[in-house]
Protein backbone atom coordinates (compact mmCIF):
# COMPACT_ATOMS: atom_id res chain seq x y z
CA UNK A 1 0.00 0.00 0.00
CA UNK A 2 1.35 2.94 -1.07
CA UNK A 3 -0.04 6.83 0.49
CA UNK A 4 0.14 10.12 -0.90
CA UNK A 5 0.17 12.72 1.92
CA UNK A 6 -1.66 15.59 0.77
CA UNK A 7 -0.64 19.12 0.87
CA UNK A 8 -2.83 22.04 1.86
CA UNK A 9 -0.75 24.32 3.29
CA UNK A 10 -2.67 27.92 4.53
CA UNK A 11 -6.04 26.24 4.71
CA UNK A 12 -6.22 27.61 7.84
CA UNK A 13 -5.82 31.24 6.21
CA UNK A 14 -9.00 30.84 4.16
CA UNK A 15 -10.42 32.56 7.01
CA UNK A 16 -9.06 36.06 6.66
CA UNK A 17 -10.83 39.47 6.91
CA UNK A 18 -12.44 40.55 3.29
CA UNK A 19 -9.89 42.74 2.34
CA UNK A 20 -7.90 39.62 1.40
CA UNK A 21 -10.27 38.08 -0.45
CA UNK A 22 -7.86 38.41 -3.76
CA UNK A 23 -5.64 35.90 -2.12
CA UNK A 24 -8.03 33.68 -0.88
CA UNK A 25 -9.31 32.82 -4.49
CA UNK A 26 -5.90 32.72 -5.11
CA UNK A 27 -5.04 29.98 -2.94
CA UNK A 28 -8.70 28.60 -3.74
CA UNK A 29 -7.57 27.96 -7.45
CA UNK A 30 -4.40 26.49 -6.14
CA UNK A 31 -6.48 24.32 -4.07
CA UNK A 32 -8.35 23.10 -7.02
CA UNK A 33 -6.01 22.43 -8.98
CA UNK A 34 -4.19 20.28 -6.59
CA UNK A 35 -6.84 18.13 -5.85
CA UNK A 36 -8.60 18.36 -9.56
CA UNK A 37 -4.78 17.46 -11.66
CA UNK A 38 -1.53 17.55 -9.13
CA UNK A 39 -2.54 14.89 -6.51
CA UNK A 40 -4.37 12.36 -8.40
CA UNK A 41 -1.72 12.50 -11.31
CA UNK A 42 1.01 11.77 -8.56
CA UNK A 43 -0.88 8.89 -7.48
CA UNK A 44 -1.17 8.00 -10.92
CA UNK A 45 2.72 8.26 -11.63
CA UNK A 46 3.79 6.54 -8.68
CA UNK A 47 1.61 3.36 -9.10
CA UNK A 48 -0.67 3.76 -5.57
CA UNK A 49 -3.41 1.69 -4.88
CA UNK A 50 -5.09 4.02 -2.84
CA UNK A 51 -4.70 8.07 -1.50
CA UNK A 52 -4.70 9.14 1.96
CA UNK A 53 -5.17 12.56 2.49
CA UNK A 54 -4.50 13.86 6.43
CA UNK A 55 -7.28 16.57 5.48
CA UNK A 56 -10.95 16.88 4.74
CA UNK A 57 -10.30 17.46 1.23
CA UNK A 58 -9.56 14.86 -1.44
CA UNK A 59 -8.87 14.61 -4.47
CA UNK A 60 -12.04 15.37 -7.03
CA UNK A 61 -11.23 12.87 -10.25
CA UNK A 62 -9.37 9.79 -10.41
CA UNK A 63 -10.19 6.21 -10.59
CA UNK A 64 -7.64 5.58 -7.27
CA UNK A 65 -9.62 5.38 -3.96
CA UNK A 66 -9.17 8.04 -1.81
CA UNK A 67 -9.80 8.15 1.95
CA UNK A 68 -10.08 11.69 3.38
CA UNK A 69 -9.31 12.65 7.13
CA UNK A 70 -12.81 14.62 8.80
CA UNK A 71 -12.13 16.20 11.88
CA UNK A 72 -15.31 17.25 12.85
CA UNK A 73 -18.58 19.14 10.77
CA UNK A 74 -17.76 22.87 12.04
CA UNK A 75 -18.50 23.98 8.25
CA UNK A 76 -21.62 22.81 8.30
CA UNK A 77 -23.03 22.85 12.09
CA UNK A 78 -21.48 26.23 13.05
CA UNK A 79 -21.56 28.38 10.40
CA UNK A 80 -20.12 30.85 12.77
CA UNK A 81 -16.84 29.25 12.95
CA UNK A 82 -15.71 31.45 9.27
CA UNK A 83 -17.10 33.97 7.16
CA UNK A 84 -19.34 33.53 4.58
CA UNK A 85 -17.23 32.87 1.30
CA UNK A 86 -14.80 30.37 2.95
CA UNK A 87 -17.51 28.29 4.49
CA UNK A 88 -19.57 28.06 1.12
CA UNK A 89 -15.96 27.01 -0.16
CA UNK A 90 -15.37 24.57 2.37
CA UNK A 91 -18.59 23.13 2.11
CA UNK A 92 -18.67 22.79 -1.40
CA UNK A 93 -15.23 20.90 -2.07
CA UNK A 94 -15.78 18.89 1.79
CA UNK A 95 -19.47 17.21 -0.57
CA UNK A 96 -17.36 16.86 -3.51
CA UNK A 97 -14.53 15.00 -1.70
CA UNK A 98 -17.00 13.24 0.39
CA UNK A 99 -19.43 11.63 -2.86
CA UNK A 100 -16.25 10.06 -4.39
CA UNK A 101 -14.38 8.90 -1.20
CA UNK A 102 -14.02 5.35 -0.52
CA UNK A 103 -14.03 5.76 3.15
CA UNK A 104 -13.39 8.58 5.91
CA UNK A 105 -11.84 8.66 8.87
CA UNK A 106 -12.43 10.96 12.03
CA UNK A 107 -11.19 11.47 15.55
CA UNK A 108 -14.21 10.48 17.45
CA UNK A 109 -17.26 8.75 17.88
CA UNK A 110 -19.31 11.83 18.07
CA UNK A 111 -18.36 12.77 14.73
CA UNK A 112 -18.42 9.43 13.35
CA UNK A 113 -21.95 9.50 14.30
CA UNK A 114 -22.71 13.18 12.83
CA UNK A 115 -21.19 11.65 9.74
CA UNK A 116 -23.20 8.75 9.10
CA UNK A 117 -26.48 10.40 9.73
CA UNK A 118 -25.42 12.91 7.16
CA UNK A 119 -24.10 10.81 4.76
CA UNK A 120 -25.87 7.86 5.09
CA UNK A 121 -24.04 6.13 2.32
CA UNK A 122 -20.49 6.28 4.25
CA UNK A 123 -22.19 4.06 7.26
CA UNK A 124 -19.57 0.93 7.80
CA UNK A 125 -17.22 2.84 6.17
CA UNK A 126 -16.28 5.56 8.74
CA UNK A 127 -13.29 4.64 10.57
CA UNK A 128 -12.06 6.48 14.33
CA UNK A 129 -8.50 7.20 15.00
CA UNK A 130 -8.03 9.06 17.93
CA UNK A 131 -4.99 11.52 17.82
CA UNK A 132 -2.29 11.61 20.18
CA UNK A 133 -0.94 15.04 21.84
CA UNK A 134 1.50 16.89 19.54
CA UNK A 135 4.77 14.84 19.73
CA UNK A 136 6.84 18.48 19.27
CA UNK A 137 4.56 19.81 22.27
CA UNK A 138 5.07 16.71 24.19
CA UNK A 139 8.98 16.75 23.99
CA UNK A 140 9.53 20.70 23.65
CA UNK A 141 12.06 22.49 26.66
CA UNK A 142 9.40 24.37 28.65
CA UNK A 143 9.75 28.13 27.80
CA UNK A 144 8.27 30.72 30.72
CA UNK A 145 6.68 33.59 29.04
CA UNK A 146 6.37 36.94 30.53
CA UNK A 147 3.73 36.52 32.90
CA UNK A 148 2.53 37.75 36.38
CA UNK A 149 3.22 35.68 39.28
CA UNK A 150 0.15 34.65 40.45
CA UNK A 151 -1.99 31.56 39.88
CA UNK A 152 -3.68 31.70 36.14
CA UNK A 153 -6.20 30.24 34.23
CA UNK A 154 -5.48 28.82 30.86
CA UNK A 155 -7.84 28.55 27.73
CA UNK A 156 -5.94 27.36 24.45
CA UNK A 157 -8.11 27.41 21.15
CA UNK A 158 -8.96 30.04 18.46
CA UNK A 159 -11.10 33.11 19.43
CA UNK A 160 -14.05 32.50 17.95
CA UNK A 161 -17.70 31.63 18.94
CA UNK A 162 -17.51 28.03 19.01
CA UNK A 163 -14.65 27.81 21.62
CA UNK A 164 -17.31 29.94 24.23
CA UNK A 165 -14.49 32.26 25.59
CA UNK A 166 -17.17 34.46 27.02
CA UNK A 167 -18.88 31.95 29.32
CA UNK A 168 -15.86 32.32 30.99
CA UNK A 169 -15.01 35.72 30.82
CA UNK A 170 -18.83 36.09 32.42
CA UNK A 171 -17.53 33.46 34.48
CA UNK A 172 -14.27 35.14 35.88
CA UNK A 173 -15.99 38.33 36.12
CA UNK A 174 -18.66 36.85 38.10
CA UNK A 175 -16.14 35.58 40.55
CA UNK A 176 -14.04 38.29 40.62
CA UNK A 177 -17.53 40.32 42.09
CA UNK A 178 -18.01 37.95 44.97
CA UNK A 179 -14.18 37.43 45.73
CA UNK A 180 -12.68 40.69 44.99
CA UNK A 181 -9.24 38.85 46.81
CA UNK A 182 -8.90 36.33 44.29
CA UNK A 183 -5.52 35.75 42.65
CA UNK A 184 -6.81 34.25 39.67
CA UNK A 185 -6.54 35.53 36.59
CA UNK A 186 -6.72 34.40 32.82
CA UNK A 187 -3.94 33.70 29.93
CA UNK A 188 -5.65 32.96 26.46
CA UNK A 189 -3.20 31.22 24.38
CA UNK A 190 -4.63 30.80 20.56
CA UNK A 191 -5.11 33.22 17.40
CA UNK A 192 -7.43 35.80 16.61
CA UNK A 193 -10.48 33.87 14.07
CA UNK A 194 -13.70 34.99 12.87
CA UNK A 195 -16.14 37.01 15.38
CA UNK A 196 -13.67 37.43 18.22
CA UNK A 197 -14.60 40.90 18.53
CA UNK A 198 -17.26 40.25 21.48
CA UNK A 199 -15.28 38.48 23.42
CA UNK A 200 -13.09 41.68 23.83
CA UNK A 201 -15.24 43.89 24.38
CA UNK A 202 -16.89 41.69 27.58
CA UNK A 203 -13.45 41.86 28.78
CA UNK A 204 -13.36 45.65 28.53
CA UNK A 205 -17.06 46.17 29.72
CA UNK A 206 -16.98 43.48 32.73
CA UNK A 207 -13.70 45.13 33.95
CA UNK A 208 -11.21 42.51 33.25
CA UNK A 209 -8.90 43.98 31.69
CA UNK A 210 -6.30 43.56 34.45
CA UNK A 211 -6.91 39.85 34.92
CA UNK A 212 -6.86 38.68 31.39
CA UNK A 213 -3.69 38.36 29.23
CA UNK A 214 -3.99 37.47 25.50
CA UNK A 215 -0.87 35.47 23.90
CA UNK A 216 -1.71 34.90 20.55
CA UNK A 217 -0.40 31.69 18.84
CA UNK A 218 2.51 30.51 21.22
CA UNK A 219 5.67 28.11 20.27
CA UNK A 220 5.18 24.44 21.60
CA UNK A 221 8.01 25.09 24.41
CA UNK A 222 5.53 27.69 25.46
CA UNK A 223 2.64 26.26 25.59
CA UNK A 224 4.04 23.05 27.64
CA UNK A 225 5.03 25.78 30.17
CA UNK A 226 1.60 27.20 30.56
CA UNK A 227 0.35 23.65 30.75
CA UNK A 228 2.66 22.74 33.43
CA UNK A 229 1.68 25.77 35.61
CA UNK A 230 -1.77 26.70 34.90
CA UNK A 231 -4.30 26.23 38.11
CA UNK A 232 -6.22 24.64 35.38
CA UNK A 233 -7.12 24.39 32.07
CA UNK A 234 -10.84 25.81 31.21
CA UNK A 235 -12.14 24.04 28.44
CA UNK A 236 -16.28 25.72 27.49
CA UNK A 237 -16.39 24.51 24.05
CA UNK A 238 -19.84 24.50 22.56
CA UNK A 239 -18.87 21.87 19.95
CA UNK A 240 -15.62 20.09 19.04
CA UNK A 241 -14.55 17.27 16.84
CA UNK A 242 -12.17 15.81 19.48
CA UNK A 243 -10.52 18.14 22.00
CA UNK A 244 -6.82 18.12 21.57
CA UNK A 245 -6.47 21.07 24.41
CA UNK A 246 -7.80 18.35 26.65
CA UNK A 247 -5.63 15.20 26.11
CA UNK A 248 -2.77 17.87 26.24
CA UNK A 249 -3.34 18.87 29.28
CA UNK A 250 -3.78 15.64 30.99
CA UNK A 251 -0.74 13.95 29.75
CA UNK A 252 1.13 16.98 30.98
CA UNK A 253 -0.50 17.31 34.69
CA UNK A 254 -2.61 20.50 34.12
CA UNK A 255 -6.23 19.88 35.50
CA UNK A 256 -8.67 20.25 33.64
CA UNK A 257 -12.57 21.81 33.77
CA UNK A 258 -14.43 21.20 30.38
CA UNK A 259 -17.72 21.50 28.93
CA UNK A 260 -19.57 17.79 28.75
CA UNK A 261 -19.90 17.83 25.34
CA UNK A 262 -19.93 14.28 22.89
CA UNK A 263 -16.50 14.47 21.84
CA UNK A 264 -14.65 15.52 25.54
CA UNK A 265 -16.52 12.79 27.00
CA UNK A 266 -14.51 10.33 24.95
CA UNK A 267 -11.32 11.58 26.14
CA UNK A 268 -12.29 12.69 29.87
CA UNK A 269 -14.75 11.00 32.45
CA UNK A 270 -16.40 12.58 36.16
CA UNK A 271 -12.35 11.31 37.63
CA UNK A 272 -9.78 12.81 34.96
CA UNK A 273 -11.86 16.11 35.08
CA UNK A 274 -14.47 18.66 36.46
CA UNK A 275 -17.46 18.57 33.48
CA UNK A 276 -20.00 21.45 32.97
CA UNK A 277 -22.51 22.67 30.47
CA UNK A 278 -20.97 24.44 28.26
CA UNK A 279 -23.06 27.47 28.87
CA UNK A 280 -24.25 26.97 32.62
CA UNK A 281 -21.82 30.45 33.85
CA UNK A 282 -23.09 30.18 37.66
CA UNK A 283 -21.36 26.77 37.61
CA UNK A 284 -18.39 28.06 35.73
CA UNK A 285 -17.97 30.51 38.19
CA UNK A 286 -18.65 27.88 41.05
CA UNK A 287 -15.78 25.72 39.50
CA UNK A 288 -13.29 28.77 39.60
CA UNK A 289 -13.91 29.06 43.25
CA UNK A 290 -13.08 25.75 44.16
CA UNK A 291 -10.22 26.43 42.08
CA UNK A 292 -9.21 29.06 43.91
CA UNK A 293 -9.74 27.56 47.38
CA UNK A 294 -7.75 24.63 46.11
CA UNK A 295 -10.29 22.39 46.07
CA UNK A 296 -10.44 20.19 42.61
CA UNK A 297 -11.00 16.25 43.68
CA UNK A 298 -8.19 14.78 44.71
CA UNK A 299 -6.24 11.63 42.52
CA UNK A 300 -7.75 13.92 39.48
CA UNK A 301 -4.38 14.84 37.65
CA UNK A 302 -3.33 11.12 38.06
CA UNK A 303 -6.58 9.85 36.71
CA UNK A 304 -6.09 11.99 33.80
CA UNK A 305 -2.28 10.70 33.29
CA UNK A 306 -3.30 7.10 32.92
CA UNK A 307 -6.34 7.95 30.40
CA UNK A 308 -4.22 10.00 28.19
CA UNK A 309 -2.13 6.86 27.92
CA UNK A 310 -4.91 5.47 25.84
CA UNK A 311 -4.63 8.17 22.65
CA UNK A 312 -1.24 7.45 21.02
CA UNK A 313 0.02 8.05 16.98
CA UNK A 314 0.53 4.49 16.45
CA UNK A 315 -2.60 3.80 17.45
CA UNK A 316 -4.22 6.21 15.21
CA UNK A 317 -2.14 5.32 12.64
CA UNK A 318 -3.25 1.30 12.94
CA UNK A 319 -7.04 2.78 12.87
CA UNK A 320 -6.10 4.44 9.48
CA UNK A 321 -4.27 1.68 7.83
CA UNK A 322 -7.32 -0.83 8.87
CA UNK A 323 -9.85 1.01 7.54
CA UNK A 324 -7.87 1.21 4.08
CA UNK A 325 -7.31 -2.63 4.24
CA UNK A 326 -10.92 -3.45 4.93
CA UNK A 327 -11.74 -1.51 1.67
CA UNK A 328 -9.12 -3.78 -0.41
CA UNK A 329 -11.97 -5.38 -2.34
CA UNK A 330 -13.02 -1.80 -4.06
CA UNK A 331 -9.36 -0.72 -4.49
CA UNK A 332 -8.76 -3.81 -6.64
CA UNK A 333 -12.11 -3.12 -8.35
CA UNK A 334 -11.36 0.85 -8.44
CA UNK A 335 -7.84 -0.20 -10.09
Amino acid sequence: LVTVRASLDGASDLDVPRKRLGGRLGRAGAHLRHYLVDLPGQARAQGCDAIFCPTSLGPLRGRIPSFITLFDLSPLTHSATMDRVSGQYIRAMLGAGLKRSAGVCTISHAVADEIGARYPRLQGRVAVAYPGPNPELIDAVPSAPDLPDAPFLLMVGTLEPRKNHLTIVRALADHVRRRPASPLWLVLAGSAGWLYQPVLDAIGELGLISRVVRLGTVEPGVLKWLYQHAAALLFPSLYEGFGLPVLEAFALGCPVVAARIASVLEIADGDSAMLLEPTDVPAWAAALDRIEAGGLPPGMVEAARRRAQRFTWAGCADSVVTLIRSSRQEVREAV
